[in-house]
């Protein structure tokens, strides 16, 4: 046939799997991680605790765990287990790689300024990154039904991004939209897939990320200082 009308193609003929399948996916990684996912909820705690800290050896240690949570989740669940059916997550599986390779390198040598903020600030904001974490990886659980498929930070990519996307916000803004410009396609990418799967609690998750990504481009967590 020499007509061919793409334009009578929906986003679900190119998609090789379904809702159970992809469901499936957590449930698989949680059984083979086995007891490994204790890493990734002390790493949760551990990014929190370290939020409340606020110093700079603190913001250099917040984004060496999101750097090797990067890497757990692209060449893990990504590479691993989701890019055997759905090839373009194999690509985002690199693609978080180089990610973590960019928040190694700002870690380790971004000259970090400025005092950490008040105390009770930084109090409100560990503990708020901490309960939406836990929070949004429950909803691939209330999505399937099974415990077995909780989506941890460290693992689930969509969980990761949604939490590292307001950790990024300790970078000033001038290089902040480097490392958001991942985070967005991303959303992109999964809200379409999950839409297109019919996993509505799920699309919640990057329909989120994708409004605090974009509100990140411009906002900054630090109130503008006046002299009166």
């Amino acid at each position: 046939m020499t007509d061919v009308f793409w334009f009578s193609y929906s986003l679900s003929d190119f998609l090789m799997f379904g809702p159970e399948v992809f469901l499936r996916l957590f449930v698989r990684i949680n059984q083979d991680f086995w007891p490994w996912q204790g890493g990734a909820v002390a790493m949760m705690v551990l990014v929190a605790g370290l939020l409340v800290r606020g110093d700079k050896p603190a913001k250099r240690a917040v984004l060496l765990l999101l750097a090797a949570a990067w890497i757990w989740s692209g060449a893990g669940f990504l590479m691993e287990y989701y890019g055997p059916i759905n090839i373009p997550a194999t690509w985002f599986g690199w693609a978080f790689i180089l990610q973590a390779a960019l928040l190694t390198v700002a870690a380790l040598v971004w000259p970090w300024d400025g005092s950490p903020e008040k105390p009770a600030r930084q109090w409100h904001a560990g503990t708020a990154w901490l309960a939406m974490t836990a929070l949004l990886s429950l909803l691939a659980v209330a999505q399937s039904g099974n415990w077995q498929a909780i989506a941890l930070f460290g693992i689930a990519p969509d969980v990761t991004i949604a939490a590292s996307v307001p950790c990024l916000l300790l970078l000033p803004r001038r290089v902040r939209w480097l490392f958001l410009l991942l985070p967005l396609l991303w959303s992109v990418f999964s809200a379409a897939t999950l839409w297109t799967l019919g996993t509505r609690l799920m699309f919640v998750l990057p329909l989120f990320t994708l409004v605090l990504t974009v509100m990140s481009f411009w906002f900054s967590p630090r109130p503008v200082q006046n002299r009166d």
